[in-house]
């Protein structure tokens, strides 16, 4: 058959640019909002990027947009000692992990009594959809630092109001109560749903969240999924052994992958180019973009442990979905791989896999 040259089409939609100029959306209200911005594929460590004061916040702050991608987006926030966050409510949904520090956070469902619950490093919560919040700092001389996650860009972009983003007083009384209860750390755990999945409001600290077995995902290789308050925004853990790597998988856009233990890197590629390696550490930050297939190599002398925030699972279908088995994969990766080993004197385990 004979070739057809195609010709790549730049720059956006004529109609998606007319409905940038002409109303209101994420790019505008990022603009607004007067923080930087860090772009590109990954964050070397989040913890150490410059913020800004942040006037709708009250504190300071600086948005992650990685991977050119506009259903979901992070950020992190910096609370002084003693301080707080300007109270807030917002039509997008928004998960939650604690960098750095000791705080609270006081949530309002409607006109219910006001709840209260304390986190500190390691903490992991979701806002409930359109509940008021306000988060404190309950150290005097310690600052506290925020990562969340939110599902920003895709609301913004699709209802275009700004008003009805931050102002709307429809309660979502089917995902969340408003009890006092709802966040003292309990939850169930289903085993029916594959890879684990533990529904709650509040983790108090995820290194004591209990993982499963999932070989089929990578040589030993631990996972569970967290349902936080009815949350679409799904959020797991992960971890996988010293000399070890998961298999390469691709998914649709707006997975964020943050290293909490260990170091290695990813390989990331689109399908039929080489692939593109991302060096991280603890504190990094790792976004694939949409159907590229991406694998995690553990090079250090720890387990490593990971949590990975998703896109709202109401688009989880977007692009292909699959993993490529370690016998299929080409020859050069586990190459790569033992040579980064040998630099450090450590065995892979992967002999056998591949």
């Amino acid at each position: 058959m004979t070739s057809i040259k195609r010709t790549k089409r730049e720059g956006l939609h004529p109609y998606v640019q007319y409905l940038m100029d002409s109303t209101w959306g994420y790019g505008r209200w990022q603009s607004e909002e007067g923080i930087p911005a860090v772009r590109g594929h990954s964050v070397e460590d989040v913890l150490g990027l410059p913020l800004s004061p942040w006037s709708r916040m009250g504190a300071e702050g600086t948005f992650i947009n990685l991977s050119e991608q506009s259903v979901d987006d992070a950020y992190v926030c910096r609370i002084a000692p003693g301080g707080k966050i300007n109270p807030q409510k917002h039509l997008f949904e928004e998960v939650l992990y604690v960098l750095k520090g000791r705080g609270s956070t006081t949530l309002r469902q409607g006109d219910k009594k006001p709840i209260q619950f304390e986190w500190q490093e390691g903490s992991l919560f979701a806002i409930p959809l359109n509940v008021s919040y306000q988060h404190f700092n309950l150290e005097g001389k310690n600052e506290a630092l925020l990562l969340g996650c939110t599902s920003a860009p895709l609301m913004m972009d699709l209802f275009r109001n700004k008003n009805f983003i931050f102002n709307d007083q429809f309660v979502f009384d089917d995902r969340f109560v408003g009890n006092q209860t709802d966040m003292n750390g309990d939850g169930t755990f289903y085993e029916k749903y594959q890879g684990g999945l533990w529904e709650t409001n509040f983790v108090p600290d995820i290194r004591s969240v209990r993982l499963q077995n999932v070989e089929h995902r990578g040589k030993g290789l631990k996972h569970v999924f967290i349902a936080l308050s009815k949350s679409l925004m799904k959020v797991h853990l992960a971890e996988f052994q010293v000399g070890t790597y998961k298999k390469a998988h691709r998914h649709g856009p707006g997975a964020h992958i943050f290293i909490i233990e260990g170091q290695g890197y990813s390989l990331m590629w689109p399908e039929g180019d080489e692939p593109r390696r991302y060096d991280w550490k603890p504190g990094s930050l790792i976004s694939p973009p949409a159907g590229w297939y991406h694998q995690h190599f553990n090079t250090g002398d720890i387990p490593v442990f990971h949590l990975a925030f998703h896109r709202p699972q109401t688009v989880a279908s977007e692009g292909p979905r699959d993993q490529i088995e370690y016998e299929d994969e080409d020859r050069s990766i586990s190459q790569l791989f033992e040579a980064e080993l040998d630099k450090k004197g450590l065995k892979s385990h992967m002999k056998r896999e591949v």
